[in-house]
């Protein structure tokens, strides 16, 4: 099946909305931060994290069954461009959950 650029934008508006709730929790848990807010505003950016890690997974897997069953080459450079991207956030939250569970010191 071809894709066409209809598809494409609409996974990117879908990508964009599964990507805003992490990025708010950052946002609001980093001004916590600066603030010096005694609610524990790090734990808004530790949820933050791990929310994006575990979208991240789920996303990959999607995403390498396209690949599979396209091959490299023939996908589009922003299917691409968000395996490297959800490739890159499923290591730092496969970290960040290992620390989170104390597996890593």
């Amino acid at each position: 099946m071809q894709t066409t650029k209809r598809h494409l934008i609409i996974e990117g508006i879908l990508n964009g909305i599964l990507l805003v709730f992490p990025i708010i929790l950052f946002t609001i848990g980093g001004i916590g931060m600066a603030e010096h807010n005694p609610s524990h505003p790090n734990a808004l950016i530790l949820g933050g994290n791990l929310l994006m890690g575990v979208l991240s997974l789920v996303m990959l897997t999607v995403y390498t069954f396209s690949w599979h069953r396209h091959g490299w080459h023939r996908l589009p450079f922003f299917r691409r461009s968000l395996i490297i991207f959800y490739g890159l956030w499923l290591i730092i939250g496969l970290w960040t959950w290992l620390k989170f569970l104390s597996i890593l010191v």
